[in-house]
């Protein structure tokens, strides 16, 4: 196939990276607790300390990759099916579906600040609010607004990967992205020795690389699930441990480089994989308790923040609150439930009206 939307997408969910999603904010989760709210126990074994410091940034990582191909997938599935893009649409949807949760925990975080239950500043709540927080002079907060600088990559993306793909329909959008992924790789290895910190945080600029990847899979993912059907399920298992285990150091152009090229392609590799695998890692991302995890990872990964805090980061009269990330099968439900899917379901349908009202206009043009 070319690397342009030509090449027909079969449409509906891809199940298999719902699994994905439960397992990436799983292990976001994991981290937090074994590597800070409870990193004294793990402390004595130098292994699960590597590990779980490790499996934070895996886990956001997994979740960008998937975001770059699920978007990609849905405008070519849109442009095939009308011929163009709205972009009002997209805008639409992103909106509904990120914007309503984010500011409903940023407004708990300033209830809990303003009766001294929390460790953490206004300044960190409003980067958090306006999307800032993977700019490092814009981290001014604390522990319970730190995961909103990988919102901010997204928030990102999403204003600029719309016009880019619009702009390049004409030269070949595969290759073009294909072209940025370098780039964008280059970028990070040059800042891994030019103080690019002090501007950036450096997963930013793998998020980045990340979140490209998976529109290259989408552009072309007639021969990326051709590939995934020859992978061997050994090849698969050893390229999950190396994401595991990360064995590269920190803060050098090798870390760059396994951040920003060997991580998005691994990560790609096992996706594609599980797409068409047909054994016991299909069945398992795809168990009802699995996809519920996946399709309310965003609620979960909001939310979790609040718990899995170091002690620290509690007031005396708050210290409850470590006690309490149970409460997330309360509070998500609630959310995914009573207000994330309906307004996800509204987006579509105002989306869905810019589409009918455009296809008017041109009607009667």
């Amino acid at each position: 196939m070319s690397g342009s939307s030509s090449t027909k997408h079969t449409e509906g969910r891809l199940r298999e990276l719902d699994g994905w999603r439960a397992i990436s904010v799983l292990l976001v989760i994991a981290h937090h607790l074994g590597a800070y709210q409870y990193g004294r126990i793990v402390a004595p074994h130098v292994r699960a300390v590597r590990v779980f410091h490790n499996i934070g940034a895996l886990g956001v990582m997994v979740f960008f990759v998937i975001s770059g191909f699920v978007i990609c997938r849905l405008l070519i599935l849109e442009e095939q099916r009308y011929s163009n893009v709205s972009l009002k649409g997209f805008y639409i949807r992103r909106v509904f579906r990120i914007l309503p949760p984010l500011y409903l925990y940023l407004a708990l975080l300033g209830l809990l600040l303003t009766f001294g239950l929390i460790h953490e500043t206004w300044s960190g709540i409003l980067s958090g609010a306006f999307f800032l927080y993977d700019f490092a002079p814009a981290q001014l907060g604390k522990w319970t607004v730190g995961h909103t600088w990988s919102l901010a990559v997204e928030e990102q993306f999403y204003l600029t990967f719309p016009l880019l793909w619009v702009l390049t329909r004409k030269f070949g959008r595969g290759k073009a992205f294909f072209g940025i992924f370098c780039l964008l790789a280059a970028w990070n290895l040059w800042a891994s020795s030019a103080n690019w910190n002090q501007i950036t945080v450096p997963n930013l600029r793998a998020g980045y690389a990340c979140i490209c990847w998976g529109v290259v899979l989408a552009s072309f993912e007639s021969r990326a699930r051709a590939f995934g059907r020859k992978i061997p399920s050994l090849v698969a298992a050893a390229i999950a441990l190396i994401l595991l285990w990360h064995p590269v150091g920190f803060s050098n152009w090798r870390t760059a480089l396994y951040d920003s090229v060997f991580m998005p392609l691994a990560i790609g590799t096992l996706l594609v994989f599980s797409l068409e695998c047909r054994h016991w890692l299909r069945a398992v991302l795809c168990l009802k308790p699995v996809q519920a995890i996946g399709l309310s990872s965003y609620g979960i990964y909001l939310w979790q923040q609040l718990f899995t805090a170091p002690a620290k980061f509690y007031t005396a009269a708050g210290m409850p609150i470590q006690f309490l990330l149970p409460l997330l099968l309360v509070i998500v439900p609630l959310s995914y439930f009573f207000m994330e899917r309906p307004l996800m379901r509204l987006g579509r349908r105002l989306a869905n009206r810019v589409r009918q009202d455009r296809v008017r206009e041109m009607a009667h043009g």
